[in-house]
């Protein structure tokens, strides 16, 4: 997971100011569930943010960092819209994030594997969906009153940085948590690993696999410099590249090369 750096307004698409002050205005008059839903699932204009949000991340998954070459990317809101589940039971008592719906700093590119939700091959289910559990549920926000700052989302966030650096990625392709066993830091990157299914589906070997190739260009290379080598591991360590801090981490393994490290 990679820092992922919003374009602030005035760079927001035209015509989504207007759009977003009508629909925050309709949504605000619905005093029931029942008609938000209906609303929003006949108003999801957020998708016309799509392409701004996948500029973003040079058309990557904000979550897991896959470019989707055989389906769209859905615009994921952070904090559910409709409805809370955590560890797959509704939430009682909570509308969901509906005041939200329709803000752009609650959307997140993500792909489908990560946002909808599917049993992997060991039939555990992954995928966001509505699951939004926090650390203390004391401090869950059901209206725009509630401070936002006070939730601490398990789910790790990729706008913010101290959240993507809660997670390492191994040589051996899998992602892992890298704060220590026991803490809540901990928790938080093994949940998101977990519920995105970022080691599912064979992704580790995917990505071993095109390492093994990098991996004999850096041997063949040794202590030498070779700009062809070069510049073809700068395409793996740009940021729009698929997996790329995976990349940055694999090739890091390999600083005591000094035409590496000056890469790095």
């Amino acid at each position: 997971m990679r820092l992922i750096a919003i374009p602030l307004p005035p760079n927001l698409p035209v015509r989504w100011t207007k759009i977003h002050t009508k629909r925050v205005a309709a949504l605000g008059a619905m005093t029931t569930q029942k008609q938000r839903s209906s609303y929003l699932k006949k108003h999801g204009s957020w998708g016309r943010l799509k392409k701004w949000l996948s500029n973003a991340s040079g058309y990557k998954c904000w979550y897991c960092e896959a470019k989707s070459t055989r389906a769209s990317f859905d615009v994921d809101h952070f904090r559910p819209k409709l409805g809370v589940t955590v560890n797959g039971v509704l939430l009682e008592g909570h509308a969901g994030y509906y005041w939200l719906a329709y803000e752009w700093s609650n959307f997140r590119l993500a792909c489908q594997r990560c946002n909808r939700p599917e049993n992997s091959e060991t039939d555990n289910l992954h995928g966001k969906a509505n699951e939004f559990p926090i650390q203390d549920e004391a401090h869950r926000c059901k209206s725009s009153a509630g401070l936002l700052a006070s939730e601490l989302p398990k789910l790790l966030d990729p706008c913010l940085q101290a959240d993507c650096a809660l997670l390492a990625d191994g040589i051996d392709g899998e992602v892992k948590p890298a704060a220590s066993i026991g803490t809540w830091e901990f928790e938080r990157a093994k949940y998101t690993i977990e519920r995105l299914g970022f080691n599912e589906w064979n992704t580790p070997e995917s990505k071993r696999s095109a390492w093994q190739t990098l991996a004999l260009l850096i041997a063949a290379v040794g202590m030498n410099t070779n700009q062809d080598v070069i510049d073809e591991l700068k395409k793996y360590l740009s940021n729009d590249h698929e997996y790329s801090s995976f990349y940055r981490s694999a090739i890091g393994t390999h600083r005591d090369k000094a035409w590496v490290e000056a890469l790095l």
